[in-house]
């Protein structure tokens, strides 16, 4: 159903159709049969039946006209290329100039995606606020191959903790979601900008985007256990998956200890006494993907890289259904040289932490411990 463009045939007396009737080139000459990797029987189309979930406003085009969520205020040319250097987003008061280069603060986030800001991004001068230049430029809507209906970009509240319906992590920041009413489903827009394809370093083959995965993943082994699920499976028929929770780790990391970027590391095949993290000092199952640098010799475990709560913005609350032993919200931090120990388990609450700030409590405690805490 896209516009007509290039060669086509046309039909102009067609039992089909009191209207003309148009195919492209390229749409007459598909097969009637295809052979698919994840199939074992040929997929036969006979140009009439249409599934009974099927949606048409899933396939009505988008008018773009009315599809972007920022205005341009100043834009330069450089070369035969013209920069919106500055714009004003729908989902800040004021406008965001873009910076192509400097030094990057260690805790600063991204506010569409939440994860840490990176050239070339907008930000605002009156506000700690900061947005990569492509979460600047996301469409107010936007499709989803594995959901039937039109996804809205939304913002969500720091008071609030969505559950991204792809990757089941809690995130902050942008998202699109679900616009029929009655229908629950939201994706972060780390799992909504992912391709349908992906290269991973973990695999030797390409990974294809799949739906309703019933095997456990490679990397976390973990089961899945949502009809919801997403996953990438190779091509080629080895029996590797990826769920989105996997796919969507960074490819690098930062730490405080080290002047150059963590990569992230899918095999380990180095002496085994060198498994241990560098940051909490607790051992590594060599199995398990981690971070590390080459050149200093630094390994971590990627949860104590990314911490528990990677896309929750830092300094936001949680709130009491999170602590079922503790009547006070507790701040989400992120210590870089100050360290207090965890009050439960008395360990140092490297990196991210939850702290309660009221002045009868003021202590820090890991989100692993929160659970243990006692009145």
């Amino acid at each position: 159903m896209k516009p007509l463009s290039g060669p086509i045939y046309h039909f102009s007396d067609c039992s089909l159709s009191d209207e003309f009737f148009n195919l492209h080139k390229q749409c007459a000459e598909l097969p009637l049969e295809i052979n698919h990797p994840y199939d074992r029987h040929k997929a036969v189309w006979d140009g009439k039946s249409i599934p009974e979930d099927y949606d048409e406003r899933s396939m009505v085009a988008l008018d773009e006209s009315i599809n972007w969520i920022t205005d341009v205020v100043e834009q330069m040319s450089f070369g035969e290329n013209t920069v919106a250097v500055e714009i004003k987003h729908a989902y800040h008061d004021h406008n965001l100039r873009l910076t192509f280069s400097g030094e990057m603060n260690d805790d600063g986030q991204c506010d569409g995606c939440m994860r840490p800001i990176s050239t070339p991004f907008y930000s605002c001068e009156q506000c700690k606020f900061f947005l990569h230049k492509e979460c600047a430029e996301l469409s107010r809507k936007k499709r989803h191959p594995f959901h039937k209906h039109a996804l809205m970009l939304k913002k969500s509240n720091t008071s609030v903790y969505p559950l991204c319906s792809s990757c089941r992590r809690l995130y902050h920041g942008f998202s699109y979601k679900c616009d029929d009413k009655g229908c629950a489903f939201e994706c972060d827009i780390r799992c909504i900008l992912l391709s349908d394809t992906l290269e991973h370093p973990s695999h030797e083959h390409s990974l294809f985007l799949v739906h309703n995965f019933s095997t456990s993943c490679n990397a976390c082994r973990r089961e899945n256990y949502y009809l919801s699920a997403i996953a990438y499976r190779c091509t080629k028929r080895c029996d590797f998956i990826l769920d989105l929770h996997c796919a969507t780790l960074p490819l690098t990391a930062w730490y405080k200890y080290d002047r150059h970027l963590l990569t992230l590391a899918c095999s380990d095949d180095s002496d085994p006494s060198q498994h241990y993290c560098d940051l909490c000092e607790h051992e590594r199952d060599p199995n398990d993907w981690f971070y590390y640098c080459a050149e200093c010799d630094n390994t971590l475990h990627s949860k104590c890289a990314l911490g528990d709560l990677p896309f929750l913005k830092i300094g936001s609350n949680l709130y009491e259904y999170f602590f079922h032993n503790h009547p006070h919200p507790f701040t989400i931090v992120k210590n870089i040289w100050d360290c207090p120990p965890c009050k439960f388990c008395g360990e140092v609450c490297n990196e991210q932490a939850l702290q309660c700030k009221k002045s009868e409590c003021n202590f820090s405690v890991h989100w692993d411990c929160r659970y243990q805490l006692r009145l």
